[in-house]
């Protein structure tokens, strides 16, 4: 292949931005009706991460074993898609699809292109398309030989902690293994709209999984105010190579700095270190006001807790539970920004440190952290922005990817 080629024209193509995303699915639903199923009503974020997408595989061309990993990994993670013919009847993503994929993508570039798309360049990229769909195609068939394209989970308990936070729980199907701190794809059905949320606890022995959401958008409301015992979910596979690398250190110290649902994935790497030998963390869980600790009675039970292995120290002193508020009348306890709080309570030299929350508080407290003298590569982020595909954030992010992982967030 001519990978210049490929890149010159890509650069061209690209300039045409959101119109030519918005063409591409124009053609791929006429091309194949039922395709359109497979996808939300609202297009934006799909139209976005299809161009980014692109982007990512045209700029690994020059590099096999990159290309190969993050093709597979697309396919393997693909597998979850599905919708309906017009019949009604279930379909499934098949190697038909991939053709009618091809198809549009040609069709696109020509309408964009115009006169630059030879029948050369047009030869060039009918193979590069070739490829990657193999790839991909390979990718899903050895996820196939190790596990489902989703899981279905039962909604079990969904408890309104405040007007606009749902805690539920889910029980899947048969077994979703996850790490601590990862996230995972979930859709509601008539929705047609996956989302990443992240797992509030470990893995536990029963299988169920807890999720904490915000109402921000049409998803995350749905959830608030609709969900109910009994409802179904699909889960898709876990995701994230960020605050699941919190025991990249285990002779480490952790801080944990949270801020809303962030406390979610948090939450779940505390509870991984209490089933353990423990460590010695500190939790410290922000808000405005004392309102926005929607679980608090759940951490401080965790903080009461002794290491499942024992702790070396004695007691129940492996974790420091600290709870802070910017304002909050008759407040007792930490008063200032979560991030303000946890460098009053350093030093943190020879510290892990995860932070999750909003993307606003995410880089507020890092750059907080910066000005105490906290070394960046000791700080692990998790950031709320469902816009970006995961894997395609890890890979874009390169030898960073552990601190700066992105899709977790639910609109």
């Amino acid at each position: 292949m001519d990978n210049a080629a490929l890149r010159q024209s890509w650069s061209q193509f690209s300039a045409a931005g959101p119109e030519a995303a918005k063409y591409f699915y124009a053609t791929l639903f006429v091309v194949a009706p039922e395709a359109r199923s497979m996808f939300p009503t609202n297009m934006q974020y799909q139209e976005d991460k299809l161009l980014a997408a692109l982007g990512h595989i045209i700029t690994s061309l020059d590099d096999p074993g990159a290309l190969t990993a993050f093709a597979q990994r697309l396919g393997a993670d693909h597998r979850r898609f599905h919708g309906q013919d017009q019949r009604g009847n279930p379909v499934v993503l098949e190697e038909r699809h991939y053709i009618w994929v091809g198809q549009a993508l040609l069709a696109t570039l020509d309408r964009f292109l115009g006169p630059y798309f030879t029948p050369a360049l047009r030869a060039q990229w009918a193979a590069a398309y070739e490829l990657v769909a193999k790839l991909m195609l390979d990718g899903a068939a050895e996820a196939e030989r190790t596990s489902p394209p989703h899981w279905e989970a039962e909604v079990l308990t969904a408890e309104r902690r405040r007007a606009d936070i749902v805690v539920f729980t889910v029980r899947p199907n048969y077994l979703c293994t996850y790490r601590p701190g990862q996230s995972l794809p979930v859709q509601v059905p008539q929705l047609r709209t996956w989302r990443y949320l992240s797992p509030a606890n470990a893995p536990r022995a029963d299988g169920t999984i807890e999720f904490h959401v915000r109402a921000a958008g049409r998803f995350s409301t749905h959830l608030v105010r609709r969900l109910r015992a009994g409802d179904r979910l699909l889960l898709g596979h876990p995701t994230g190579a960020a605050l699941s690398s919190y025991d990249r250190s285990p002779q480490l110290p952790l801080l944990l700095i949270a801020g809303g649902t962030g406390l979610a994935p948090l939450r779940a790497v505390v509870e991984a270190v209490q089933q353990g030998a423990g460590r010695r963390t500190t939790l410290v869980v922000g808000g405005r006001t004392p309102d926005d600790l929607y679980d608090e009675p759940a951490v401080s039970r965790l903080a009461s807790l002794s290491p499942a292995a024992g702790w070396p120290h004695g007691g129940t002193g492996w974790l420091r539970y600290v709870p802070t508020v910017e304002t909050g009348w008759g407040w007792q306890g930490a008063i200032g920004r979560a991030g303000d709080t946890a460098v009053r309570l350093g030093p943190w030299a020879d510290t892990e440190i995860l932070v999750c929350g909003s993307p606003e508080m995410t880089r507020e407290t890092v750059a907080i952290l910066a000005r105490s003298g906290v070394d960046p590569e000791q700080v692990l982020t998790e950031s709320y922005d469902h816009s970006l595909y995961p894997p395609l954030a890890e890979a874009g992010a390169g030898a960073g990817a552990p601190r700066d992982f992105s899709g977790t967030g639910a609109r």
